[in-house]
C-alpha cells in the first residue's frame, strides 16, 4: 500500500508553531509526522504531494514530497525522497540545508534535490527506509487504496 495524508486539523502549539498530523504508509511501514505549517497550508502540501505522486507514476525515476518547507530563511526543509527501481518504491527522509544551495530553493520544485539512493541497510545506514510495489503508488495516483482490504 502507499498513501500519504493528513489527519489532524492545523493547530498551533503553546510555541507558536502551526502544524498538522499526517501519515504516511508505504508497503507494511507506517509512520505519521507533523507537518510545518509557518509557510504553506494544508491545501498546498497536499497539492504538492499529488503532483510528486503523479510524477513518479508518470514514470519519473524520482519525486519528492514535501513534509516541512520552511521559507528563505536558513532552516532546513524536511521531504519524503521516492526513487523508482525494479518495480518497487523506495522512500526515506531528507533534509535540504538551504546554506549548501547554490539557488534559493523552491518548493514547488523540490525534485533536483533528490540524489541518488543509497540502500539503508546494504549500508548500514542509521535511516528508515520502506518500500511498496510500484503498482501501489499508481493507486494511489488514482485515488484508488491498493490492496484492497476484504473486511
Amino acid at each position: 500500500m502507499f498513501s500519504i495524508r493528513f489527519f489532524t486539523p492545523a493547530v498551533v502549539n503553546e510555541a507558536g508553531w502551526p502544524h498538522a498530523g499526517a501519515e504516511l504508509v508505504v508497503g507494511d511501514g507506517r509512520v505519521c509526522f507533523l507537518v510545518d505549517l509557518s509557510c504553506w497550508n494544508i491545501a498546498a502540501y497536499q497539492h504538492q504531494w499529488r503532483e510528486g505522486i503523479a510524477r513518479l507514476a508518470q514514470g519519473a525515476p524520482t519525486t519528492a514530497l514535501m513534509s516541512a518547507y520552511r521559507g528563505n530563511g536558513h532552516s532546513a526543509h524536511v521531504m519524503w525522497a521516492l526513487w523508482r527501481d525494479n518495480g518497487h518504491v523506495y522512500v526515506q527522509e531528507q533534509s535540504v540545508v538551504p546554506v549548501d544551495l547554490e539557488s534559493p530553493f523552491d518548493p514547488d520544485d523540490p525534485y533536483a534535490h533528490v540524489g541518488e539512493r543509497i540502500p539503508a541497510s546494504e549500508n548500514a545506514l542509521p535511516i528508515p527506509e520502506w518500500r511498496c510495489d510500484v503498482e501501489h503508488l499508481h493507486a494511489a495516483n488514482l485515488g484508488l487504496r491498493w490492496p484492497k482490504s476484504l473486511g
